[in-house]
């Protein structure tokens, strides 16, 4: 009888621990487990002052890159120190204002100690392409010239430009009507409203490729939204690059290059003639207007775009100055219309047409892309906003956080 209590309470006793045990290897587990939470917090709350201080930065470089002057060619190390020590950002400062983008690289927040974390921030100026939102019938006046350039430096057979065009107005404009033989010269389909796209479109295959849709009837946030499009997604090599008809024989098929190139969604519709490609200024009125042929028109702006983009080269200014030819103000960014008018006169002899002071601008840009990144302990927070600098203030127009 007594043998029997002993071996119960045994028992009772190696259950007892063993339940206490559960229970402390329990609150071990969740202690750990909150430990690395809280770590995992601390270090979440430090990659957001990273990119706050990153924000911070961006608008330090924003508003006032503009003021720098460039730096002296005989600059000494001493100089550069003593520039640096007045003003920490100089260099990031002169970049944007030489090259409309610029990349601090990973800044530590502190350079004694390697687990502080780092913040990176870059900043590119938006008006470097044609906001493809001014470019509709109800925008500016020459909207049409530049999409025929456009289409035509791309390759695109004149056979689909109506189409294409008409196709986006429709999308863009707000009313309900559509957009017909816009260009007289090609007379060839016409747009797409509501009742265009209220069917479903599926591939051979029997799936799914474009759900029924609306008419955005007003501005694009996002250029991938033009593959919804009449046009553009029967051909989506028009925006991608690549093959427009890859249905016909080898030897008929026809590249073209990607019109999403040229465009953003953002800006005033001018572009930076100190900063745009030479594709881009190729498209603007008055400089190459007929692309689309081999006009003497269309030589001429070949060479007018690369005189501007020689002007403007600091290869091309040192070259020229082991030349008795070189004038120190003839090169370095464009001041104005009439500076560039000048220059371009006296390197090529042909004039740039009037039309085209509507679509450039100098300096300072209004637009501005950021992307700020903050790290520390292998996490790491994301944001990238577009911002609009006037008055020397920045306001940001969107904000994208981790996207």
């Amino acid at each position: 009888m007594g043998r029997g209590r002993t071996g119960s309470a045994l028992v009772t006793v190696i259950w007892v621990v063993a339940v206490l045990s559960l229970i402390v290897m329990n609150f071990a587990a969740e202690a750990k487990l909150q430990s690395v939470v809280n770590r995992h917090t601390t270090e979440r709350v430090r990659v957001n002052s990273l990119t706050d201080a990153g924000k911070v930065i961006a608008e330090v470089i924003l508003t006032d890159y503009q003021n720098v002057s460039e730096a002296p060619e005989d600059q000494s190390l001493d100089d550069m120190e003593e520039e640096f020590q007045q003003d920490r950002w100089i260099q990031e400062k002169r970049a944007l204002k030489g090259s409309s983008s610029v990349d601090t690289g990973m800044i530590a927040l502190d350079a004694m100690d390697s687990d502080s974390g780092t913040v990176s921030v870059h900043i590119e100026a938006k008006e470097t392409k044609l906001n493809i939102n001014t470019l509709w019938s109800g925008g500016n006046q020459n909207w049409l010239e530049i999409w025929e350039n456009i289409l035509a430096a791309c390759n695109v057979p004149e056979e689909y430009w109506n189409e294409l065009i008409c196709a986006w107005n429709d999308w863009r404009d707000p009313d309900d009507s559509l957009s017909q033989d816009l260009l007289d010269e090609y007379p060839r389909g016409e747009g797409g409203e509501a009742e265009y796209y209220k069917e479903e479109l599926k591939s051979e295959d029997g799936t799914m490729e474009f759900e029924p849709c609306k008419p955005r009837n007003g501005e694009i946030s996002d250029l991938k939204e033009l593959a919804m499009l009449k046009g553009f997604r029967e051909h989506p090599a028009i925006l991608t690059g690549g093959v427009i008809n890859p249905e016909d024989k080898e030897d008929e098929q026809i590249t073209v290059k990607s019109i999403l190139d040229y465009f953003d969604v953002i800006g005033t519709g001018k572009v930076n003639v100190n900063a745009a490609s030479k594709e881009i200024l190729m498209a603007i009125p008055g400089i190459a207007d007929d692309l689309n042929n081999t006009s003497s028109l269309a030589a001429d702006g070949e060479e007018i775009v690369q005189a501007i983009i020689d002007y403007r080269s600091e290869a091309s200014a040192a070259e020229a100055k082991e030349t008795k030819f070189y004038k120190d103000e003839d090169y370095g960014s464009f001041k104005d219309f009439s500076d560039l008018q000048s220059r371009i006169q006296e390197k090529t002899g042909n004039d740039i047409g009037n039309e085209a002071s509507n679509y450039l601008i100098y300096a300072p840009e209004t637009f501005f892309e950021i992307t700020i990144v903050g790290a520390s302990a292998g996490i790491s927070h994301t944001v990238k906003a577009v911002a609009m600098v006037q008055d020397s203030k920045v306001r940001y127009i969107r904000w994208q956080e981790d996207p």
